[in-house]
């Protein structure tokens, strides 16, 4: 291994290091109050180490929180995925959705403190970048198949994305929880079918 190689690893680690520390951090108390004094004082390394890959603690909000949203669309597209029903899929797909919104990592960093992080106008975020290709991944089937007539996988996909995040909402600032995961997942089996019946009745 050359001398360069070795180095990029070791960045490679060093990066995964901070951005897996800070992730903890930011669920168990929050984007605000936790300090990079922190973060570097659990890494074990300097803090010019930590600026030498992040500019600043917003922009290692920002890595933890691409991270957290990739694992959440690929656990939502593994389980569309393993349905062979288009419909099925997409029911698959929210489930797993709702699941997610029950982590304390995505309900934290990407539905509560992502919002305050992007008001302070340090980055721009949302879920479109990762999500809207899930879904359109997820809901071309039922486009392509003719499930869906006269409608398009973008704008299918736009407008699923508004109601899960609506969703997400609900779950992350519930009192409970549990309970409103159960309950938003009535009102999308809700919609669901309610979409299928008018889909049916138009082929």
């Amino acid at each position: 291994m050359t001398v360069k190689r070795l180095r990029e690893r070791q960045a490679e680690a060093t990066r995964e290091l901070l951005v897996g520390i800070a992730r903890e951090r930011f669920v168990e108390q929050g984007y605000a109050a936790t300090a990079i004094d922190d973060i570097v004082r659990r890494a074990g390394i300097a803090k010019g180490a930590l600026y030498h890959h992040f500019s600043g603690k917003d922009v290692l909000f920002k890595a933890v929180y691409d991270v957290v949203l990739d694992e959440t669309a690929e656990a939502v597209l593994a389980a569309a995925l393993a349905e062979q029903d288009p419909w099925a899929a997409v029911r698959a797909g929210l489930s797993a959705f709702l699941d997610a919104c029950l982590q304390p990592a995505f309900r934290r960093i990407v539905i509560i403190d992502s919002v305050a992080v992007q008001a302070a106008g340090s980055w721009e975020g949302g879920l479109e970048g990762v999500e809207l290709p899930m879904l359109r991944t997820v809901l071309t089937p039922l486009v392509d198949n003719g499930a869906l007539p006269g409608v398009g996988a973008d704008p299918l996909a736009h407008v699923a994305l508004g109601g899960l995040y609506g969703a997400a909402l609900y779950i992350a600032r519930a009192a409970d929880p549990h309970t409103a995961r159960v309950e938003a997942d009535a009102v999308l089996d809700i919609v669901l079918r309610g979409v299928r019946a008018v889909a049916t009745e138009h082929k």
